[in-house]
């Protein structure tokens, strides 16, 4: 057998254990919400008559079983890239690998997702001071915003600063930690605000900037005659898991940096467990704030014409704001101050949690190196900044490249992301579930929790019972018009990413063996910290 010094590319990594449980907190809360709230609104659809706040309570429960073993995946192997090494030695090699690359995909298209949507915000901004000033200077300036020219302009540069950040992990980390903390504060005078706000003083100062009496009643009967149907409240909430379930996810990005994390289990229990307590409480409060301020059956409408093209006159005077509620907090309120605070509370999430993301993606090229299924340069470490500058270089370009396949093929930069996090959760609930099993002397060797239940491993019980909610999330998501409309086009995206990373790890396999090395036996090891 291989010397085990003579296994990985070398005997440390080289990376710094410089992050905080704090800046792990921010950086989690900024990664599953940045870009979320608005997204909310916009589906509101998808489940007419919902009791959303009781939705998002109902799907806490199998997120924080999912969180749970996130949590103790970290804790059991705090490596870069950690939850991919976790799954990588729970059942597989392959099976952790290729599940990985299939998220590595996702993320990775979401990076220029979400800097393309940096710029939408602006849009939003400027259209709605526009709108409400009745000033065309602004509403030419949220139209460019708006459209390809400006959100490319500002995507790049939203790319570049998070490629920067994430090149110097100490500056990005004290970065995020203060957007952080100025997004909470702003959040709190935001939820403050809309606590004041009634349908009744909205429906007036709708009516008022418009010119359209009765505007408000409009749009919902607009709605209802083109299509909208309210369903029984307990069937609906359901009808809202898996959205919402979405909603939730990336929360396990955060493991990626797991090597580089200051107090290992307080900070992995930060940036998992308690960050999803916070997060449920953000989005219940959120919508059940905007639904109070606004009207379940007015904000439902809006999204259902907003998606279904509906011809409403309300809506076509005011769409070039969407569904960003700020501006109705505004035009009731009618404080620019607190108009550009709420735009604040909403817009810094989707920033800030960029270099985090590329933080996130580059240690996983960094493990996969390690781990000898990529080229060694991508673990290559900077002696000045002790960061990974090739890798993030080259997660800069993906990023860019994502950027421009949303701006000039948006289908295909999307078609498979939420039906790939959801298989990708659902492997690692099945693989963590059959650990104690199949990889018996791993989980006796480095498992922080080793509880039973009736002679069960705690950890089997709440992977069975994750991965089988997954499981209905999938059937439900498969071939739905709004989550996953199946075509041509969605199967191959699926087989070309699954595809490509059972090849990668095929071929990497057999290059390791022209080198003398099994990697059977390197993934019997822990890389090293």
């Amino acid at each position: 057998m291989e010397d085990k010094k003579t296994l990985f590319l070398r005997e440390s990594s080289g990376l710094v254990r410089e992050v905080s449980p704090w800046s792990s907190m921010f950086a989690t809360f900024g990664l599953v919400t940045g870009g979320v709230p608005i997204l909310i609104l916009t589906w509101l659809f998808t489940a007419p008559g919902a009791n959303w706040p009781l939705a998002f309570l109902l799907t806490l429960p199998p997120t924080l079983g999912m969180a749970y073993l996130f949590y103790l995946a970290g804790v059991a192997m705090p490596r870069a890239g950690g939850d991919y090494v976790f799954n990588s030695r729970a059942v597989h090699p392959l099976v952790g690998f290729v599940n990985y690359f299939g998220l590595f995909v996702g993320f990775g298209l979401s990076l220029g997702y979400y800097s393309y949507l940096g710029a939408q915000w602006f849009g939003y901004l400027f259209s709605g001071l526009g709108l409400a000033y009745n000033n065309q200077g602004f509403l030419n300036l949220g139209s460019w915003f708006s459209g390809t020219e400006g959100s490319i302009v500002v995507g790049l540069i939203i790319v570049i600063i998070s490629a920067v950040l994430a090149s110097v992990p100490r500056a990005q980390w004290r970065f995020v930690t203060g957007a952080g903390i100025i997004t909470f504060l702003s959040t709190i005078i935001m939820f403050i605000a809309l606590a004041q706000i009634s349908p009744s003083t909205f429906a007036h100062a709708l009516s008022t900037t418009t010119g359209i009496p009765n505007a408000y009643n409009q749009v919902i009967s607009d709605a209802t005659s083109n299509g909208l149907r309210f369903e029984s409240p307990l069937y609906a909430t359901f009808l809202a898991a898996p959205v919402i379930w979405y909603y939730y996810t990336w929360y396990n990005l955060p493991l990626s940096w797991a090597g580089e994390m200051k107090q290992v289990r307080k900070n992995v229990l930060y940036a998992t467990v308690v960050s999803i307590l916070i997060i449920a409480a953000y989005y219940t409060t959120f919508t059940f704030l905007n639904l109070h301020a606004f009207g379940s059956s007015f904000l439902t409408s809006w999204s259902y014409i907003s998606n279904q093209g509906v011809n409403d006159t309300v809506y076509n005077n005011l769409q070039s704001i969407g569904d960003f509620t700020p501006f109705f907090a505004f035009i009731v309120t009618r404080s620019l101050p607190l108009f550009f605070i709420m735009f604040l509370a909403l817009w810094l999430p989707n920033f800030y949690s960029n270099p985090p993301l590329v933080t996130g993606l580059v240690r996983y090229l960094f493990s996969w190196s390690f781990d000898r299924i990529m080229p060694e340069w991508m673990a290559d470490v900077n002696e000045t900044v002790r960061a990974p500058v090739k890798a993030t270089l080259l997660v800069g370009a993906m990023g860019v490249l994502g950027l421009f396949l949303y701006a000039y093929n948006t289908p295909v930069s999307l078609v498979d992301v939420t039906v790939v996090f959801e298989i990708g959760y659902g492997v690692f609930a099945l693989s963590t579930a059959l650990m104690p099993y199949v990889r018996k002397n791993v989980y006796e060797g480095t498992f922080p929790n080793k509880n039973r239940v009736a002679g069960i491993p705690l950890v089997t019980i709440v992977g069975s019972l994750v991965f089988a909610f997954t499981l209905f999330l999938l059937a439900y998501t498969w071939n739905n018009p709004v989550l996953l409309p199946i075509n041509p086009e969605t199967i191959l995206s699926l087989v070309i990413i699954y595809g490509a990373g059972i090849a990668i790890y095929a071929g990497s396999s057999l290059r390791a063996k022209k080198k003398g090395l099994d990697i059977n036996v390197l993934f019997q090891e822990i890389p090293p910290e």
